[in-house]
């Protein structure tokens, strides 16, 4: 077998040669490629360890090393045992969702100033929405259909905030713009998590907001649909502004200065 060294030349030419970690960012690269590329599908296993040792011509200590980083990311998940390998897992939306929550703990964010940036977020979708040429049939029959589906759920806290959530996060999914649907959309859901935790609190306590507030959310997601169906990109900003603030109001009553509460490893990965 060559030495780690052989990579290095095939790959970058004549480079003097590297530590053990330079070796393993290299094939990390490799394998990353042919996951992003489609070339590993979601699902699938990586070839057996000496299989890919050998084809990259690496030495075990590093193709671990690389695996190590690869999983870190949340592109294998390896097995142990005499049923191991390498699973092969797509990037994923609720992976970046889980990846942005343990950042912003780290980092001491408060519920607060997440829900300020979301305020600022889910308006700019919602006016981007509504510039979307095929709006009448790619947002607003989805969006209709979850308004119908939160109306039923009133009077069910838990329910109809998760419901409520779901509407935020598919606006957020389908205002058309792939880069805003990405990065807004793990804001989004990890607002979510903030929000529902909140539900689940204030329903013990009799506090969750009363019918006729419920009523009045609804009158409002219907008004936003309404908007983004007449192309009112001013109108569905102002709208989608205005109720978000008064939706982080009640969230934000007695929680603004709690520190950010990320997904839970199990939905993350249940939710590849």
């Amino acid at each position: 077998m060559s030495s780690d060294s052989d990579l290095v030349r095939q790959t970058a030419g004549t480079l003097p040669q590297m530590a053990q970690p330079a070796i393993a960012e290299m094939v990390a690269d490799a394998i990353r490629n042919r996951i992003i590329s489609g070339e590993l599908p979601e699902g699938s296993l990586l070839p057996r360890q000496e299989e890919m040792m050998r084809e990259l011509n690496v030495s075990r200590p590093s193709y671990r090393e690389a695996l190590r980083i690869l999983e870190a990311e949340g592109l294998v998940s390896v097995r142990r045992g005499n049923q191991g390998g390498a699973v092969v897992h797509a990037p994923s939306q609720i992976g970046t969702t889980y990846s942005l929550g343990l950042l912003l703990r780290f980092n001491e964010v408060t519920v607060g100033d997440l829900a300020d940036a979301i305020s600022e977020i889910e308006p700019l979708c919602a006016g981007v929405a509504a510039s979307r040429p095929d709006r009448h049939h790619e947002v607003v029959p989805q969006l209709n259909d979850l308004v119908d589906k939160q109306e039923r759920a009133l009077g069910v806290a838990h329910q109809f905030t998760l419901v409520g959530r779901e509407f935020h996060e598919t606006l957020v999914q389908l205002c058309g713009n792939a880069t805003l649907t990405l990065t807004a959309g793990a804001l989004a859901g990890l607002w979510s998590t903030q929000e529902l935790e909140w539900a689940d609190v204030v329903a013990i306590t009799s506090s969750y907001p009363a019918l006729e507030q419920q009523r009045r959310v609804l009158q409002t997601h219907r008004m936003i649909i309404a908007a983004i169906a007449a192309g009112d990109r001013h109108q569905a900003t102002t709208l989608m502004r205005a109720h978000s603030l008064a939706l982080h109001h009640h969230v934000l009553e007695e929680r603004r200065d709690l520190p950010v509460t990320p997904l839970t490893h199990s939905r993350a990965a249940g939710g590849r």
